[in-house]
């Protein structure tokens, strides 16, 4: 099957649940194509990119003469007018903009596709209205878009556009039909990751803790400094390590400051995928208490939970994953006193932290490896195959 999957920006560190799923499928046969709708600016990559076949295209960038191209190319003006009463006039005339170069790139494919894929629920899909394709349109909604941006109106127009929704728990099902009150068919995906890449480690550091995230406010990122804070006297051998960037940096690093924990907490930045391995090795545990940001936008299951012995919280789909003293350790969000002693009981409890590891491990091998996640996206691929025809 010829698949085509649209992305907001591919590849893109952060989103390495989309690069396993398409490396996956292309294992079970399939022939990809992908469009971004925006060249990426990051330098580094995961190893598996190399190793894929799929030829990626992207959208031009933005100006006046790809801004006449769209409107020459024969804009559906209708649509258009139409996206105006739903969307920000901004938005809308960004979704006109992806349509027009993006049916330009679909007729220019060499095969057409046999599927549509996107993934995020968010308003550039809108763009799907501009596509004149008769084959099956699905999407994967992640927690960007689905709570945070836009009004519940518009999410059931842009559900109009798919033949079925896919999601990666029942947390964001039951908000997408019972909440958001789409129509549309909604299936789950749990995302994956690949388990020979973070394989099980006896070189973790006593004391060392790690965060790998975007730092913007759902991470709750700034309640693990200040859980760190509180018991960093009881540990001499405590250091935190934080992997990645975002806008709220600079809040971090004052936090940091704040509590003079410029010699227990390290930022390291962006970092190649050997460095994330080691940095996954090294940790005693992975902390990522996650929290529903001010305007309502939170997690649905991150990824990074999957590649080490988690502390969380049970916001959102988190506790689908974790089973609290099971597979890691759950907290109330914004509850520091419970992060603390969480943080006790993994540096003071290595067999328990190990227990719990092999525990989580047999979890992801069984129900959040890659290709258990590609099989569960194909089996969705063939029925709206069938459906059509």
């Amino acid at each position: 099957m010829h698949l085509l999957y649209l992305l907001n920006e591919f590849p893109k560190l952060s989103e390495s649940f989309i690069l396993n799923e398409i490396y996956g499928l292309e294992q079970l046969g399939h022939d990809i194509s992908i469009v971004s709708f925006q060249e990426t600016e990051q330098a580094l990559t995961h190893d598996e990119f190399g190793a894929l076949h799929a030829e990626v295209r992207c959208l031009p960038t933005p100006g006046v003469r790809s801004g006449l191209r769209a409107i020459y190319s024969g804009l559906n003006f209708r649509e258009l007018a139409m996206q105006l009463y739903l969307l920000p006039p901004q938005k809308a005339v960004g979704a006109g903009y992806v349509g027009a170069h993006l049916d330009q790139i679909v007729r220019s494919l060499p095969t057409a596709p046999d599927h549509v894929h996107a993934h995020f629920f968010d308003w550039p899909k809108f763009a799907l209205g501009y596509l004149k394709l008769d084959v099956p349109m699905t999407v994967t909604a992640h927690a960007f878009g689905l709570f945070q941006q836009g009004r519940h109106e518009q999410r059931r127009r842009l559900a109009e556009h798919f033949d079925g929704i896919v999601t990666i728990s029942d947390y964001n099902r039951r908000y997408l039909l019972n909440t958001v009150g789409v129509e549309t068919p909604v299936d789950i995906v749990r995302m994956g990751v690949r388990p020979d890449k973070f394989e099980p480690s006896t070189d973790a550091v006593p004391g060392r803790l790690l965060t790998v995230a975007r730092f913007v406010e759902k991470k709750g990122i700034e309640y693990a400094i200040d859980a760190i804070a509180a018991v960093v006297d009881e540990y001499p051998d405590l250091e935190y390590r934080l992997v990645g960037s975002g806008p709220r940096e600079k809040e971090i690093g004052d936090r940091i400051r704040k509590w003079g924990l410029e010699d227990r907490v390290q930022l390291l930045g962006r970092v190649s995928d050997r460095r994330l391995i080691r940095e996954l090795d090294e940790a005693a545990a992975f902390v990522l208490p996650c929290v529903t940001a001010s305007d309502g936008d939170r997690d649905g299951i991150p990824t990074a939970l999957m590649e080490a012995v988690p502390i969380s919280t049970t916001v959102s789909g988190i506790p689908e994953l974790i089973e609290d003293e099971e597979t890691g350790l759950l907290c109330e969000q914004r509850y520091v006193e419970a992060l603390e002693d969480a943080v006790r009981r993994v540096l003071e409890n290595p067999s328990e932290r190990a227990s719990m590891a092999r525990r989580a491990r047999k979890q992801i091998l069984t129900r959040n490896s890659i290709m258990k996640q590609a099989e569960e996206m194909n089996k969705i691929f063939c029925a709206h195959a069938e459906n059509r025809g």
